[in-house]
């Protein structure tokens, strides 16, 4: 899950039936204009942060030998910690389809990690994992749910993370040292974490209770929209119950614990993330392991909103702004280092090994799906 570069929860709408309208837009590739101006976007971002804004406070020269510092058998440590995170982030998928095999389920989550930054066309990188999970023999309906609940699952787990940090703060002592912010921003992600997903069990349970939410969504969106002025309006009823007819029996079946392995997911990064902040230099007594694991669950929180295309140059701003802010004066560089190797693993790495994984699992094929073979796959099951 811990990857920013993932537009998975806004790109699962366009995954979420398996027929119709779910496979023609899971098919439409992105236009030249919207993929020059993404693209253009990212470019614009990584040289705000990395070549305007982080200069102004660390010094590269620093931060580069801390990194250079690093001896053989750590760079070895950290890469296995890499190695089980995206093994464990990978088991979404294979909770989600049946029959897909451990391996499988990373390499999809590396494709789709590695899609993310390389194509930050919005949910194009989910189609193309679409086309592998398709192409691996699983049928358009097992493809197309997977992709859709990867976004949902995934965006709820995000919203659990500061609860996680806040059982280790209380573990630790450490709880009720952050500011009001922090204090705010938990508190509203952990209620909207309960919130939804007791709403998510309670639309694929009870057709009573499917039928009150819709309505009532629809009536509060409807509100909204009202006093921003505007009278047109989605059709929420709709597409609650379209949710519930394409996606509640696996949701019944295997929702609980596809939530349950997403959470658990994220205690490899967690653990990578103190790892690697420790090996460039930044101590237990300055930054504790309670309070990175809480800067990394609200940096989860906060990057669920697409800031940038691509996932990048946001993250690192935000964690060497809310470690520094702890630490104080005097460990930016160190901290930086330890960002910068961390996310190594999480989104630089992923980009050439999604390339490579593309082209061992399309061989003989375009490494990059065109729309025909989507449509081809699309209609596969009807034929």
């Amino acid at each position: 899950m811990e990857s920013d570069a993932d537009p998975s929860a806004p790109a699962a709408d366009a995954a979420t039936a398996p027929s119709g309208e779910g496979s023609d837009a899971a098919s439409t590739m992105p236009n030249r204009r919207t993929a020059i101006l993404r693209t253009g976007a990212l470019v614009l971002v990584l040289v705000v942060v990395f070549g305007l804004i982080l200069p102004q406070v660390v010094d590269y020269q620093e931060v580069f030998e801390a990194l250079a510092a690093l001896t053989p058998l750590q760079i070895v440590q950290i890469s296995i910690l890499g190695l089980i995170a995206w093994f464990a982030c990978g088991q979404l998928f294979t909770v989600l389809i049946p029959g897909l095999s451990p391996l499988r389920g990373m390499t999809a989550y590396l494709i789709l990690s590695g899609m993310g930054p390389s194509l930050p066309f919005g949910p194009w990188n989910l189609g193309v994992v679409w086309v592998v999970i398709r192409g691996w023999g699983h049928s358009m309906e097992k493809a197309t749910s997977s992709v859709a609940l990867y976004g949902i699952i995934n965006t709820l787990a995000r919203f659990a993370m500061p609860l996680i940090a806040v059982l280790a703060l209380a573990i630790s002592g450490e709880l009720g040292t952050g500011g009001n912010a922090v204090t705010i921003i938990s508190a509203v992600s952990i209620a909207i974490f309960f919130l939804a997903t007791a709403a998510m069990i309670a639309i694929v349970r009870s057709d009573r209770a499917a039928d009150w939410i819709a309505t009532t969504a629809q009536r509060v969106v409807k509100w909204i929209l009202a006093r921003l002025g505007r009278s047109e309006h989605p059709d929420v009823v709709s597409s609650v119950h379209r949710f519930r007819d394409s996606l509640g029996e696996i949701v019944r079946r295997r929702g609980l614990l596809a939530l349950i392995v997403t959470i658990l997911a994220q205690i490899p990064w967690m653990v990578t993330f103190v790892v690697a902040l420790r090996m460039t230099g930044v101590p237990a007594d300055v930054v504790t392991a309670a309070e990175v694991i809480a800067v990394f669950a609200l940096v989860s929180v906060i990057t669920i909103i697409p800031i940038a295309p691509g996932g990048a140059g946001v993250p690192e701003l935000l964690y060497i702004a809310g470690l520094t802010a702890i630490a104080g004066p005097g460990y930016e560089n160190q901290i930086t280092a330890g960002v910068f190797l961390f996310r190594l693993y999480v989104w630089f790495l992923p980009i050439p090994i999604a390339w490579i994984l593309l082209k061992l699992v399309r061989r003989g094929k375009p490494m990059l799906p065109t729309s025909v073979e989507l449509r081809a796959y699309a209609v596969a099951d009807a034929t």
